[in-house]
């Protein structure tokens, strides 16, 4: 009797996460659509469309050959660094509310700042799976003139959410503890700078700790906690929501888990971050399996992004930091960032196919592939 092969996790959570999507930006931009462009299902429809072409991506890259990527990786960075300082430049990058971050391409807008998440995460796993590479200099040196340039859009929540995955893969691949203290601190006290000397960045965070004192300034924030509140512990029932109303702001982007909260109460948007936490343990389950150092720190890489991206997302919603424009993974409406996880996604699933029968297995050993941080050579 041949046996069953499992089935893939992977492909599991994601199309979770997609379909839950696609429900409440359906749910949640009727009205929205219907007033900007006529039409009530028009972010349903490209969101949909963004989906189609996303999943074959992620089919295309699950089928690809990692080592091109891995040989290639300082190539990608290179064209990545282009694509950020091209987005800079008046005429080629459109600005939109102060911010320069998007190419127009007609019927599409890139933001090269998603692409480089991407790009990120394979080129510093390549980087860092060589020993001789995961350096304190190696670090700064890369990660720097992305950094800067992303800061410079402005989008400082992305270049703070892009440092985080590159410092989690170095530390990960078993770099010095003491370069990478030293470079967060390094960035830390730089970030502080930034809205300090920011007038916009620090009314923000003004806005955050004293909200009875600016209403005004703290109305689209008062409007989240009220979605939250009303929906109580079961929610209101789906499309039932009140605050899609044009109260929310960026409703099916970075408010949609309001809406999720609303209409579903605190046990379905508890059942929403079990299932994303599911998928990230699973994700560095899977890495403790795997052998091959760069495909290792991708499976971490990625699980970080996931993590933090969302933890962002959340914590911004909860009223825990300023409202960012960090959409939730998988869940928020946006092609750009859809459409670089599917990619992302394809290359772990690549690896999960490899992997599979060694995960299942009885006699498993996951102790002893994973990360041993006292001797990266160990990783070999």
């Amino acid at each position: 009797m041949s046996k069953i092969k499992p089935g893939s996790p992977l492909l599991f959570y994601i199309s979770s996460l997609v379909i839950i999507g696609l429900l409440f930006i359906s749910v949640s931009s009727l009205f929205e659509a219907q007033a900007s462009q006529g039409d009530p299902f028009f972010f349903l429809r490209k969101q949909a469309l963004w989906v189609g072409i996303g999943f074959l991506l992620f089919l295309i890259s699950s089928v690809l050959n990692l080592e091109f990527f891995r040989k290639y990786s300082f190539y990608f960075y290179l064209f990545s660094i282009i694509l950020l300082i091209a987005v800079l430049i008046p005429g080629l990058g459109v600005k939109v509310l102060g911010a320069r971050r998007w190419f127009d391409l007609g019927p599409i807008n890139i933001q090269p700042s998603e692409i480089f998440k991407l790009i990120s995460v394979i080129f510093f796993s390549a980087l860092f799976a060589d020993p001789k590479q995961s350096t304190f200099k190696n670090l700064f040196l890369f990660l720097i003139p992305a950094f800067t340039l992303i800061v410079f859009e402005p989008n400082l929540s992305t270049a703070i959410l892009i440092g985080a995955i590159v410092f989690s893969i170095y530390y990960l691949s078993g770099g010095p503890n003491f370069p990478l203290f030293l470079t967060f601190l390094i960035f830390f006290v730089l970030g502080i700078g930034l809205v300090i000397f920011s007038p916009y960045r620090l009314a923000r965070f003004k806005t955050l700790l004293n909200q009875e004192e600016n209403p005004n300034q703290n109305y689209h924030r008062q409007q989240i906690i009220i979605s939250l509140a009303s929906g109580g512990w079961s929610g209101k029932g789906i499309a039932n929501s009140d605050q899609k109303y044009k109260f929310l702001p960026k409703i099916s982007t970075d408010s949609i888990l309001a809406i999720v909260g609303e209409e579903t109460g605190f046990i379905g948007l508890s059942g929403l971050i079990f299932l994303f936490i599911s998928l990230v343990v699973y994700l560095f389950k899977l890495a403790k399996v795997v052998i091959k150092p760069f495909e290792k720190l991708l499976v971490s890489g990625f699980a970080c992004w996931l993590s933090y991206q969302a933890l962002i997302n959340f914590s911004a919603i909860v009223s825990l930091i300023p409202l960012t424009g960090i959409p939730f993974p998988f869940i928020s409406y946006g092609g750009s960032s859809l459409l670089t996880l599917f990619i992302a996604a394809g290359l772990v699933r690549n690896i999960e196919k490899r992997h599979l029968s060694l995960l299942y297995s009885p006699n498993a050993n996951l102790k002893k592939n994973r990360f041993n941080r006292h001797s990266p050579h160990s990783r070999h």
